[in-house]
């Protein structure tokens, strides 16, 4: 699948209630948190647009596109199906779905979904750790907007109840990498926080950069 042909969209129109504060901008190890999800998923698609509802989000990657949800306030799966309406315009083919506070995530993870999704005869494909599914992490075909207009019209919003109207091929990765061998650790609380800085810190000073 060309990389030109793959829209990508990270995923922060979330209020960050647990963490307090927008979390995004959150620094880790003296970066911000945002910006080491730029830096992993840029590389990995054609263009990388920002899903977000605050204008002030994102503020500091000032050449990062933002995309508001025609839906505020009802999900990542609003965010999806906004960027899925891009994309068509724009003439892609696929979106890929980042997490905006998920740092560790692999640098093939989007050539691993789209090796699943062509692998199969399902309708997109997740990333997968063991038992746990990381639904935000995933690869959309456009021609499925359809499908997936019809379920949030229904009453659909969280991840999983995608899987009631759309068929996921699994990416499935490895436990290594990230605090604990998760390689998507995603940072919801202070806490989550301090672990991540302790576990780069661990890793040597190259790490923190």
């Amino acid at each position: 699948m060309p990389i030109a042909r793959i829209l990508g969209v990270i995923l922060a129109g979330g209020a960050s209630r647990r963490f307090g504060s927008d979390k995004s901008a959150a620094p880790l190890c003296g970066r911000p948190l945002l910006e080491r999800v730029v830096e992993r998923a840029r590389p990995q698609v054609e263009t990388l647009l920002l899903n977000a509802n605050d204008p002030e989000v994102g503020q500091s990657i000032p050449d990062l596109e933002l995309l508001a949800d025609s839906a505020p306030g009802e999900g990542p799966l609003a965010g999806i199906l906004t960027t899925l309406g891009r994309a068509g315009r724009r003439g892609f083919d696929h979106v890929a779905s980042f997490a905006c506070d998920t740092p560790f995530f692999p640098l093939d993870t989007v050539s691993r979904l789209a090796h699943a999704l062509q692998t199969s005869s399902a309708d997109f494909a997740i990333a997968r750790c063991g038992a746990t599914a990381h639904r935000i992490f995933a690869l959309w075909p456009v021609a499925c907007r359809d499908q997936l207009d019809a379920a949030f019209a229904q009453g659909a919003r969280s991840m999983a109840e995608v899987e009631d109207w759309l068929v996921p091929a699994w990416a499935e990765f490895a436990a290594e990498g990230g605090p604990d061998g998760d390689p998507f650790f995603n940072i919801n609380t202070p806490a989550d926080l301090e672990t991540a800085e302790r576990w780069l810190a661990s890793r040597g000073a190259a790490s923190l950069c």
